[in-house]
């Protein structure tokens, strides 16, 4: 493999535009040329597969530790036990009370907590009666994505027949309305910054239900390229299809730098034909849809759940109608 990095394809690119490599004020241009370029190729498809990374989330466990005491319009709450300094910070959690009869189903987010510290901020003042001993639960349901995480592809969660459902940000704010049930992830959907309105910051993978305790999940995406290439960079490109940068760049610098919209339309050709090769050789690596049904029924699943040898029997595992599940 040639593994050109970006200085190889930045030299190749001043050759053919007979660019002095020494021009600092040109090469800062090539340079820009070359990365909008290879950005706009980024953007071009939102699943290339030299795009995709993978990263392992595992959801917090809940802390419902002895009892809160919380006053109505008052954003402080304290706690009777302290959580340990290894729960972290409840910062941005949720902080629930199922006994809170005057704004059923009300859930709060912690603004500011000190890890090991009984005391916290709520989000906003509390809605209910005032209760020295209320039972409450404190729940994570947002973790930070990969910060280079464009698009999420799939959520994958263990021990379930489906993977975790990708929502849309408003129904998963419409389902917290009114579901409060805790349990294994069953959908999840890409939410706000980490920090609202700083998009330096990581985004947000908001799940439901509440989970209760560990649970692995390992999140599929595309990357965006967040740095610009020089030096030694490599793009993410696979190294046979590289050459689609010098094209592109040709294309666009020939008309810029030299007037010469003939050979701009040259290697324009050359980077539509590159681009078309690379989109086939993405559909090979794209999930096939068959015609043919899928027939779930007679695997090894049982109402979502995986059999094992302990609910499995020849009745559950075999020769099962639909309406007999």
């Amino acid at each position: 493999m040639a593994a050109l990095t970006y200085q190889d394809i930045e030299t190749r690119v001043a050759n053919h535009l007979r660019i002095p490599t020494s021009d600092t004020t040109q090469m800062t241009r090539v340079q820009a040329i070359i990365n909008e370029v290879y950005r706009d190729l980024c953007a071009k498809s939102p699943s290339w597969y030299w795009l995709r990374k993978r990263q392992i989330i595992n959801t917090a466990t809940a802390f419902e530790s002895g009892t809160a005491s919380v006053t109505p319009g008052v954003t402080s709450v304290t706690l009777t036990i302290a959580p340990s300094a290894g729960f972290g910070s409840f910062a941005n959690r949720v902080f629930t009370v199922p006994g809170n009869a005057e704004d059923p189903n009300a859930v709060y987010r912690v603004s500011t907590h000190v890890a090991g510290e009984a005391t916290l901020l709520l989000d906003a003042g509390y809605t209910g009666a005032t209760d020295s001993a209320a039972a409450y639960t404190i729940y994570q349901d947002g973790y930070d994505l990969s910060t280079d995480c464009n698009r999420v592809l799939h959520v994958k969660r263990f021990g379930i027949r489906r993977a975790v459902t990708l929502i849309g940000p408003m129904e998963m704010a419409g389902l917290k309305e009114s579901d409060s049930s805790e349990g294994a992830p069953i959908v999840a959907t890409v939410s706000e910054f980490d920090t609202n309105g700083d998009p330096t910051t990581a985004r947000q993978l908001v799940v439901h239900p509440y989970p209760d305790v560990p649970y692995r999940m390992e999140i599929f995406y595309t990357q965006s390229p967040n740095t610009e290439m020089s030096g030694t960079t490599r793009p993410l490109i696979p190294d046979d299809y590289v050459q689609v940068l010098i094209y592109g760049a040709l294309a666009r610098g020939f008309p810029i730098f030299l007037n010469d919209t003939e050979r701009g339309q040259m290697y324009t050709q050359l980077f539509n034909d590159t681009l078309n090769l690379m989109v086939a050789v993405q559909r090979q690596h794209e999930d096939a849809f068959g015609v043919a049904p899928r027939n779930d029924y007679r695997g090894f699943y049982r109402r979502g759940q995986r059999i094992t040898a302990a609910n499995a029997d020849l009745g559950s595992a075999f020769d099962r109608w639909p309406s007999e599940r």
